[in-house]
């Protein structure tokens, strides 16, 4: 059975059930998926190293290219639409006034899940289909590999579905262009930078 829990009784929760919800000061993530929540606890260390790593590159990419506007942020709600509402591991958004705790979809241009045992099936299927559906430009998605380095899968929103611009694997270092502003990735140095070279 799934570590992660679904609350399934009772009807359906709207998105306003779900955008009135507290933060969880232990650091579960609560997620509206098909009308029902979820409950996924604080991520492992290689998810959420890989996570701090990979938000860092974004948000360098993002300065370099004088995007001010823009800003890599982990961990904020975003509403899609009626039934579902995601916490993106990482999000490239519109930057946010003080205060902002989730946004809408239309202000996402990049959604990252880091996909986990607890989260395959959600990040590989449900995930996708849902933010093509709000209309988020770019979907990466980011498969850890035990003892390896990870590889990286990007995709851009294309006639409303996503397609794979790239991938990117251990000894290929890329420049993605599946993003709001080119990224150079290599997962190599992700992995390094999360282990300390052990």
């Amino acid at each position: 059975m799934s570590s992660a829990l679904a609350y399934a009784s009772g009807p359906p929760f709207t998105l306003a059930d779900w955008e009135s919800l507290e933060h969880d000061p232990d650091g579960n993530r609560v997620e509206l998926i098909g009308g029902h929540f979820q409950v996924t606890p604080a991520p492992s260390y290689v998810h959420q190293g890989l996570n701090d790593e990979l938000r860092l590159v974004l948000r360098q990419a993002l300065r370099a290219e004088g995007r001010s506007d823009l800003f890599a942020v982990s961990g904020i709600g975003v509403s899609l639409f009626e039934g579902m509402g995601f916490i993106p591991d990482i999000s490239v958004l519109q930057a946010q006034r003080d205060g902002t705790v989730k946004v809408e979809a239309a202000e996402v241009l990049l959604a990252v899940e880091i996909v986990s045992p607890r989260t395959r099936k959600d990040d590989r299927m449900i995930k996708p289909d849902a933010y093509a559906q709000a209309g988020v430009p770019f979907y990466w998605r980011v498969e850890p590999i035990p003892g390896d380095p990870p590889t990286i899968l990007c995709f851009e929103l294309t006639n409303g579905v996503y397609v794979k611009s790239c991938v990117v694997e251990s000894g290929v270092p890329a420049t993605v262009k599946a993003a709001p502003v080119p990224v150079d990735l290599d997962v190599d140095v992700l992995y390094d930078l999360v282990f300390g070279g052990a």
